[in-house]
């Protein structure tokens, strides 16, 4: 089966996060991270309880393979994925400046 994905944007592939990650959640300044939804060398998609602002640069603490990180991000959007009794559920995601080494 050919590899070729019509309207492809990304430039590396996306994987799910480890289901063994836990405690090494990545930490965005200003929201909670509910849940990592999928990661790539360059890029991290989340689920928050608060928004962020797209076009925004912010540093976030990553997890690596020796431990946590800080890797300059550039938040490319951030909208509503879900509203519940309990409060509204966003979808962000990052363009890393520099490659993520996170296995």
């Amino acid at each position: 089966m050919a590899d070729l994905v019509i309207n492809e944007r990304r430039r590396e592939p996306r994987r799910a996060p480890a289901r063994d990650a836990g405690d090494l959640d990545p930490h965005v300044p200003g929201a909670r991270v509910l849940e990592v939804i999928d990661t790539s060398a360059r890029g991290l998609r989340c689920r928050l309880a608060q928004p962020v602002r797209p076009g925004r640069s912010m540093p976030l603490r990553l997890p690596t393979a020796h431990g946590r990180g800080v890797l300059p991000g550039f938040v490319v959007r951030c909208e509503v994925c879900r509203v519940t009794r309990h409060g509204v559920q966003y979808e962000a995601a990052w363009s890393l400046e520099l490659p993520w080494r996170h296995e």
